[in-house]
């Protein structure tokens, strides 16, 4: 593109209230061709900000709303829409046009809505709603004026620098680790890692942009104390959960994938490589390779497992940041992080409708609404990763990411999870016991988190036992009027509709065996209500084996204690709507994908769960199923095997 020299219009308004004229510089010049990532991120970028700019409310008599982006699905203002001013910034900048900076700067000047005492930005229009995420709105501000900040005039980057000082002071005063207690507080409240973390990089990248050595110490000294939160096993960081030290009754520690790889690790590379801390960037690269055996050979996430699970959706996390910008600054180091960048943008594309961000594979087909809070967060690391693409050697070809080649078990201790490798087939299983709030479970009771398939993907993938929205105003209400869990399950109601199953089971046992040409898991587990409570006819303990072949993967379980009353396998197949599915049989089904078929057969009737819909559907992490089970009366076992032809 040539360059062109836009004289902006209108009034800036901006954050501290300061009107001006800004003049709109060239676009950035094209990447070397060759780059994998250029093409895609620069389409994301491009078609999330148009999309933004449509939902963005106008109406300057409005005030408290005028600059915010609507939301299609939750039907308020995120408080956090300000963080926009990012994506926006970049895209005025790679395209030349002055709309983005126009819109650039209503949304900045929205933020006043958010912006209480003592220099925080609130994350919702509450202002008693939660202040940590000041950490984030900090550092898209700081990294819009940092990178782009020659696209404004100079009243307005005064106004900026000011209320950045004000967001650093907050910041400097009320993020806290304590290496010693291993505790992170905020404000003096307990809180999750992520906020230590990226409190690191909040303040680093302040100290950078302002020159004040203040927040450069106090970056240092958070960061520092931060790594001290990683595993010794297998460098997994800990500490999203309460309380972060203590640790479950199997000896796990609290683990969310999500919010690592696409939140506090990135922040963690990015500090480091601002600061020059090779210790700190040692260990973020050994974390990364490890979070990075969790990601399925086409992007995916598997966070099936995770403590903060009720935010996971296929490409991540809801309202995190991603990962891209990280993994192409450490693609240098190892090209295997640039085929993760790149695996996962297109997990994004694949999930972009309409211009938005999808928070999920099937929400389109099942037409539910995205929440655009999805978008906004993940542009920024579109606008991130196109930032430091030109760092970046060209690759002739790209290694394959860790799980395309792994083959037999690994196991992961400090979770109690196990990845399962052999042939086209990739499964993860759980005996995980992280309760990160009451009765709230993820894959729990020794079950598959994920069977996935090279031909046709997603076969089965565990959802929470029961959806509820943990953090209301980032969580999506579910469709259909219907919570129906998408985790395979032995389950028994009783008379009075009291759901008891093993995903309420947080001490089942696990052990795998594992051969050249098959891997068995073999779980003991009960069936248990939510509050931990027997069914009315006592302690009901049951086996369930799960075997992988390279041709095959089958499920049979059976009770252990005698079992009177009638009882369920439950297996919710994953199905897009528009994919046929055929019963052949009473005991056999077909499903058919784009590219292969999905047979699954029982040793007994496998009927279809009655629902409001044809297909389940549920938010974590966004696929449609369909729900099949197989009824047991008493101690007899029941057997279901999926093949893919």
């Amino acid at each position: 593109m040539q360059r062109r020299d836009f004289l902006m219009t209108t009034a800036a308004a901006v954050i501290a209230g300061a009107a001006g004229s800004c003049r709109l510089s060239a676009a950035t010049a094209p990447l070397a061709a060759g780059n994998p990532l250029d093409e895609l991120l620069r389409g994301l970028l491009r078609e999330w900000c148009d999309r933004m700019i449509r939902l963005q409310l106008i109406d300057a008599s409005r005030p408290e709303s005028h600059g915010a982006i609507e939301c299609p699905a939750c039907g308020f203002i995120h408080g956090r829409c300000g963080d926009a001013v990012l994506p926006f910034m970049a895209m005025a900048a790679h395209s030349g046009e002055a709309r983005y900076l126009e819109a650039a700067l209503r949304v900045a000047a929205w933020t006043k809505n958010v912006d209480v005492a003592d220099g925080l930005w609130t994350n919702d229009l509450d202002p008693n709603s939660w202040k940590g995420t000041t950490v984030f709105t900090a550092i898209a501000f700081a990294e819009a004026l940092e990178w782009h900040g020659g696209l404004l005039d100079q009243a307005t980057r005064a106004a900026w620098r000011e209320r950045l000082q004000k967001a650093g002071e907050f910041i400097f005063r009320n993020v806290n680790v304590d290496a010693a207690s291993q505790i992170v507080s905020f404000a003096g409240k307990p809180t999750n890692v992520n906020y230590g973390v990226s409190g690191a990089y909040a303040l680093a990248l302040l100290g950078h942009l302002l020159d004040d050595g203040r927040f450069r110490v106090r970056a240092s000294e958070l960061a520092a104390a931060s790594l001290g939160f990683f595993t010794p096993q297998n460098h997994l960081l800990a500490g999203e959960g309460y309380p972060i030290h203590p640790r479950s009754p199997k000896g796990c520690h609290p683990v969310d994938l999500g919010y690592n790889v696409e939140e506090s690790l990135p922040n963690l590379v990015h500090y480091a490589l601002l600061t020059g801390d090779k210790k700190a960037l040692d260990v973020a690269v050994a974390s990364f390779k490890s979070h990075l055996e969790f990601m399925l050979p086409d992007g995916g996430w598997d966070n099936s497992w995770g403590t903060r699970s009720f935010k996971w959706t296929y490409w991540g996390s809801r309202t995190s940041d991603g990962c891209q910008a990280a993994l192409i600054r450490l693609a240098n180091r190892d090209p295997v992080f640039l085929t993760a960048a790149l695996r996962n943008a297109e997990q994004f594309r694949a999930c972009t409708h309409d211009g938005l961000l999808h928070g999920g594979p099937h929400y389109a087909s099942h037409q539910v609404k995205p929440c655009v809070h999805h978008t906004f967060a993940h542009a920024k690391v579109a606008a991130a990763g196109l930032h430091h693409l030109p760092g970046l050697k060209t690759f002739p070809a790209l290694p394959p990411l860790p799980r395309a080649i792994a083959n037999g078990v690994k196991h992961f201790p400090e979770i109690e999870v196990s990845l399962a490798s052999i042939g086209p087939w990739r499964a993860t299983f759980s005996g995980y016991d992280w309760i990160y709030k009451n009765e709230l479970f993820q894959a729990m009771g020794g079950a598959p988190g994920m069977l996935w398939h090279e031909k046709i993907g997603p076969v089965l993938c565990a959802s929470l036992a029961r959806y509820f929205p943990a953090e209301p105003a980032n969580m999506q209400l579910a469709p259909d009027g219907e919570d129906f869990p998408l985790t395979v399950r032995v389950e028994h109601r009783d008379a009075g509709g009291a759901w008891f199953t093993n995903l309420h089971d947080t001490t089942a046992k696990v052990r795998h065996e594992a051969t050249p040409e098959m891997l068995r898991f073999v779980v003991e587990t009960r069936i248990l209500s939510a509050a931990g409570k027997n069914p009315v006819q006592g302690p009901c303990r049951f086996e369930i084996i799960y075997t992988l072949t390279r041709g095959e993967f089958v499920i049979s379980a059976r009770p252990i204690d005698t079992m009177d009353a009638a009882w369920s396998l439950v297996i919710p197949v994953i199905a897009r709507s528009d994919e046929t599915v055929t019963r052949s049989s009473p005991t056999l089904w077909n499903i058919n994908k784009s590219a292969g078929q999905l047979i699954v057969k029982a040793d007994s009737d496998l009927n279809r769960i009655s629902t409001k819909r044809d297909r389940v559907f549920n938010l974590v992490p966004g696929f449609e199923a369909l729900p099949l089970a197989i009824a047991s009366a008493g101690g007899k076992a029941v057997e279901c095997t999926l093949g893919v032809a």
